[in-house]
């Protein structure tokens, strides 16, 4: 049985490292913008929230990083807003809490030397993480886009994509930005940028986990808002523990990610209408009850809301 901690004001810190409630998060890429539980976990946030964080999968994949959730192999994950969105239009009670960035640019075909214009991609072969992801969407829709036929490599992790891409056994890959900053140090490609996302990445929960433990949720959701103002504001302590979640050997080119990425971060992370719309229109064709669909049925952002009217960010600011 989950004990439930005592009640307190959303925004209060509460040192409860006694409880040591087990927890565990998913991720569906091993990237920055899904490294928020990882930095949490390892710079003792959630540790001082009495909270216990594992990570039975990194790199799940952002379809089973959302089925784990409701298979019950991990009580929240770190995913895709559109995998998360597509659980609820197949009848899951998955629900978005929080949205970690800004709009930015959500991948980038990253292609050998040779490969100098998105027209040189016909009929080259492209790493991607699978023949149906989102991003595997992405890169289709780029192609399109450019008016190019190629040919998609599905490989399974950043990592198999890089190690083939380095190799030349694909001619292209689409990367996250950090991989992106990873080939242009060490292989010197050219990149094609995709379109800005409104917000792709998310933190995901189940409904029926917030009526069970509302107070577990709660802390969890303050502890990924402590560790957006610790990536701000404590870049010494935060960049060695990032090149571990990322596994990459060069600390400049972390130091180069951080620096690009955690801007992105926002301060109180709310998801947007705007991208969830977006995504909804895209999953529209496949599944016709999304036009039906609105913003508040994939998300609760009560929790956020509680920390805001609490000051919880004026608080940390004040601590800095």
């Amino acid at each position: 049985m989950i004990a439930l901690m005592p009640r307190h004001r959303p925004g209060a810190e509460v040192d409860l490292p006694e409880l040591n409630e087990p927890v565990r998060i998913a991720t569906g890429i091993r990237a920055t913008l899904q490294s928020l539980g990882w930095i949490g976990a390892h710079t003792g946030v959630f540790r001082r929230l009495g909270l216990d964080v594992t990570f039975p999968r990194i790199e799940a994949g952002g379809r089973e990083a959302v089925s784990g959730l409701r298979e019950g192999h991990w009580e929240f994950c770190e995913t895709g807003l559109s995998p998360a969105v597509q659980a609820v239009l197949e009848g899951h009670d998955t629900v978005i809490l929080l949205a970690q960035a800004r709009p930015h640019i959500s991948g980038y075909v990253v292609a050998h030397r040779d490969i100098k214009e998105p027209a040189d991609l016909a009929s080259k072969r492209i790493g991607v993480l699978s023949e149906a992801g989102q991003f595997a969407v992405a890169t289709q829709l780029m192609l399109q886009q450019w008016g190019v036929n190629a040919t998609l490599v599905r490989l399974g992790s950043f990592q198999n994509i890089y190690v083939e891409l380095k190799t030349g056994s694909i001619d292209a890959a689409y990367f996250t930005v950090d991989y992106r900053i990873r080939a242009e140090r060490e292989l010197q490609v050219n990149v094609f940028p995709g379109p800005i996302s409104l917000g792709n990445q998310v933190l995901a929960t189940t409904r029926r986990l917030i009526v069970r433990n509302p107070d577990l949720v709660a802390r969890i959701v303050r502890g990924y808002v402590k560790s957006i103002h610790l990536c701000k504001n404590e870049r010494a302590t935060v960049v060695p523990v990032l090149q571990q979640f990322l596994q990459f050997t060069d600390i400049c080119t972390v130091e180069d990610i951080y620096d690009l990425v955690v801007p992105m971060f926002q301060e109180m992370p709310r998801p947007t209408v705007e991208g969830i719309c977006a995504v909804i229109e895209q999953l529209s064709s496949k599944y016709p009850a999304a036009l039906a669909l609105t913003a508040s049925q994939v998300t609760d952002t009560s929790f956020l809301d509680g920390l805001e009217s609490s000051d919880y960010l004026a608080e940390l600011n004040q601590k800095t």
